[in-house]
């Protein structure tokens, strides 16, 4: 095993982005001892790994490898000039590193090869650190062969997250566990230092990346024992792969078994955005191995399509093709990962060609663009400047979804100087119809409205796959709550539970002690969650039942423990338990780990305002501000200090940005027109509940503020929020209160 060690000061938070992790020594890993092994019996795979993104995902940088250009190559992007060089065989960068100065860094690795190579650079004590400076491995015909920024369109510098040197570029946090194999982060901690050894047994993907290790395999090999042991020496055996078979009269193929999951286990560790729930996760169902990110208005459009960088598994788990048993081995080869046919042919092994590949189905000449079944139902979004990567949902193109909510569509993507009505007609021309999608229920859940519950209930019934299932918004509808929670699906249940946040601190512990003793990690991590988010309010019992729950919580997290993401979910575990120091512990290294996190800066400001700090807390909130200007989180926190510290008026500005923000919540809006109306700017505030109830028309807070902030119970506008508060919201104590006082 190579293993690399570094410490590093944590007893401050660090101006400059010092990560937790890796160092990398000039002398290069030999090669991968388990590939070399495998290829003896398996020369065939070998070679097709050869050949595979997997074998390139990390390479020594030497004369064979690295594609940039390196002749003296000079480039400015966000006003800092690069330079890249040989010097006696080595690569090198001259750059701007992370206190600002000028310094020349070693290349130690490539990271990928098409349609860019990125280079990891030693940053110091063998810190490796992936540069933010990539080059254009396509053809120059095609724009590449050039050094191009992989942020071109906003300001990096020093202290910036996605400068090279910080957090968010760092190997051993964000890129190693994918790109090399068995790869293993140990963080020892005392109290002013954090060592970080890594180890790992190949610097790429090799066999043991996905096949698991293979050590007991290669001895039984060797030994011409094979057979007698169980799996052949692995965790787990081989199985027969689906047959998908093409009936005649029928359109598409049918399996000849049931799903298997593990090949989705397998891929899905690495080819999804997600987070590992536990340090060993080969071999184990993905909901027990990792806590894979949910659909959210950040991540994904409000129909499911990718939006920002999901790496596949988190769309496909939307598709139909997933819940009829399609796997990643019926499209791409596993060992070189190319596709298994070219072209349309890879889609009518199971799509009959006559009925699908043809001018009727898609509406274009055959061969010109819109032909092929990957133009409508795979769109193609860019990442990294130059990496086009497809939509694993296979939706169909919902021009009229578009005009609603604004999500794109292929029709429009390819034609764009149409518009959605055009595409809309044109495929109501084909005799396509787009049918209904889960998007508009979404989208009547997001604003509150209660008239959305038979939709719930009918969707969380219905066959609607998992992956959408646990992506609903935070409901107070418990029937459908309670449906998620006994699903048979982890998927489901772990929403479900998601879910239930919104709900009282008692009523939230009788819907989720069950799920504390789930057969899935992943639910019960998410079930801990929730209810240690109200763990003061529980009773005792529930808190001392809690104990053994939250204890393995806390083992879950120590998987990634040298991640800020990760210190900062300690911090506010150990804030909930009433453990003030320790929580302040977790978020000062959250904070050294990554001095750009703002929601550690937000939450150890909260915690430093309780203990009576409030001038470190204003300078926390003020620089997560400074980071995050359009956050309303931080905005609200920053807005409610200055409240506290008797500026009101200067904080209805930050409080304006946190209600007006895309992703603001109600509550946010309520407290802007709180403290406007406090201020005596009593039309301000209706104006402002007003607005707010154009996004959240059912809103209980926001409906009973105007109603006594206008103080006109005959008025029209008055009676309407009336009656809306009584039909809908009339088993909420305050809203009780309100209505009888007014009846009065």
């Amino acid at each position: 095993m190579r293993r690399l060690v570094v410490a590093e000061n944590i007893g401050v938070i660090a101006a400059a982005g010092l990560a937790w992790a890796a160092t990398a020594a000039s002398a290069a890993p030999s090669e991968p001892t388990t590939a070399a092994a495998c290829r003896d019996c398996h020369a065939a795979q070998y070679e097709a790994w050869e050949r595979s993104d997997h074998f390139q995902a990390m390479r020594v940088a030497d004369e064979d490898t690295v594609l940039g250009d390196f002749a003296d190559a000079r480039v400015s992007f966000h006003g800092i000039e690069t330079r890249f060089f040989r010097d006696g065989g080595r690569h090198f960068v001259e750059t701007v590193g992370a206190t600002g100065k000028r310094g020349v860094f070693p290349v130690r690795y490539t990271f990928g090869w098409r349609p860019l190579q990125q280079y990891l650079l030693d940053a110091g004590d063998g810190r490796l650190q992936a540069f933010d400076v990539a080059w254009d491995t396509r053809a120059a015909n095609q724009g590449g062969q050039r050094w191009f920024h992989l942020q071109p369109d906003e300001s990096v510098a020093p202290g910036h997250p996605f400068f090279w040197t910080g957090h968010a570029m760092n190997w051993a946090s964000q890129c190693a566990s994918c790109h090399s194999t068995n790869v293993d982060v140990d963080v020892r901690t005392t109290t002013d230092v954090a060592e970080a050894a890594v180890t790992y047994s190949a610097v790429n993907v090799a066999c043991e990346a996905c096949h698991g290790p293979a050590a007991a395999h290669v001895r039984l090999a060797r030994a011409g024992e094979i057979d007698t042991a169980p799996h052949a020496g692995f965790r787990d055996g081989s199985r027969p792969r689906i047959v998908w078979r093409l009936v005649p009269g029928e359109r598409i193929a049918s399996p000849d078994r049931a799903a298997d999951a593990r090949q989705i286990d397998m891929c899905g560790g690495c080819h999804a955005l997600r987070t590992p729930l536990t340090d060993s996760p080969a071999g184990k169902p993905f909901h027990e191995a990792y806590r894979i990110q949910l659909m959210d208005d950040v991540h994904y459009f409000p129909d499911g399509q990718i939006r920002e960088e999901v790496f596949v598994l988190g769309s496909f788990l939307q598709s139909r093709m997933h819940a009829r048993g399609v796997t990643c081995g019926d499209c791409h080869d596993p060992h070189s990962g190319a596709l298994v046919a070219d072209g349309n042919a890879v889609c009518s092994q199971c799509h009959r060609a006559s009925a699908y590949d043809v001018a009727a189905h898609h509406g274009h000449a055959p061969g010109t663009p819109g032909s092929a079944c990957v133009d409508c139902h795979m769109p193609a979004r860019t990442y990294m400047g130059v990496d086009a990567r497809r939509d694993h949902a296979f939706p169909i193109p919902r021009p009229g979804l578009s005009s609603e909510l604004g999500v794109p569509n292929a029709c429009t993507g390819c034609h764009a100087s149409r518009s959605n009505n055009w595409a809309q007609e044109t495929l109501r021309e084909w005799g396509v119809d787009e049918g209904e999608h889960w998007a508009a229920l979404f989208h009547r859940l997001r604003r509150g409205d209660p008239g959305a519950a038979p939709g719930l209930a009918a969707l969380v019934a219905g066959d609607t796959p998992p992956m959408v299932k646990a992506s609903l918004p935070p409901s107070s509808m418990r029937p459908a709550l309670q449906r998620g929670l006994t699903s048979s699906d982890p998927l489901t249940r772990r929403g479900a539970v998601t879910g239930a946040q919104g709900q009282p601190p008692l009523v939230r512990w009788r819907l989720l002690e069950p799920r504390l003793d789930d057969d899935v990690l992943g639910v019960r991590f998410e079930a801990a969650a929730a209810l240690l988010e109200v763990f003061g309010a529980l009773p005792t019992g529930a808190r001392t039942a809690l104990r053994e729950p939250l204890a393995e919580h806390r083992r879950s997290l120590a998987a990634t423990d040298y991640r800020a993401a990760t210190q900062y979910a300690l911090g506010r575990l150990e804030d909930r338990l009433g453990r003030p120091a320790q929580a302040q512990a977790a978020f000062r290294r959250a904070l050294v780990v990554d001095p750009t996190s703002v929601p550690a800066l937000v939450d150890y400001a909260d915690l430093l305002q309780r203990r009576g700090d409030q001038a470190r807390s204003g300078t926390l909130l003020e620089r997560a501000v400074a980071l995050a200007p359009d956050n309303p989180v931080a905005n609200a926190a920053l807005g409610l200090h200055l409240v506290r510290a008797g500026q009101r008026r200067e904080a209805l500005a930050p409080l304006a940005k946190a209600g007006r923000a895309p992703d603001a919540s109600p509550r946010l809006v309520y407290i802007h027109a709180v403290a406007q109306h406090s201020l005596g700017d009593e039309a301000a505030a209706l104006d402002t509940l007003r607005r707010g109830l154009e996004r959240w028309p059912w809103d209980p807070d926001l409906l009973a503020t105007l109603v006594i902030y206008l103080d006109a119970p005959e008025s029209p506008e008055v009676r309407r929020h009336l009656a809306t508060l009584a039909e809908f919201w009339h088993e909420l104590p305050e809203v009780r209160a309100l209505l009888d006082r007014i009846a009065r």
